[in-house]
């Protein structure tokens, strides 16, 4: 199982018999959810065979990216 990002790309709001059906299927577990974006826990195919019936829905892998420490790093003094 991996972690995807499920995004609506139609136009207008997204239909709520579309996130009702992501919702409810087998094997896939909705972990966020905002006006048109769901992260979700699934197979990939699983997740192909849902959203890929629905037109309007995309989805991808999520991605993490690592950040810099934002705290300063005390500079080294003179050696002597």
């Amino acid at each position: 199982m991996g972690r995807y990002i499920v995004r609506y790309v139609g136009t207008g709001l997204r239909p709520a018999v579309d996130v009702q059906r992501i919702r409810a299927t087998q094997e896939l577990t909705v972990l966020d959810d905002s006006s048109r974006m769901l992260l979700v826990e699934a197979s990939e195919q699983q997740l192909s065979k849902v959203v890929g019936s629905m037109p309007g829905w995309t989805w991808s892998p999520e991605r993490t990216i690592r950040l810099r420490d934002p705290r300063p790093k005390p500079r080294r003094g003179p050696q002597g």
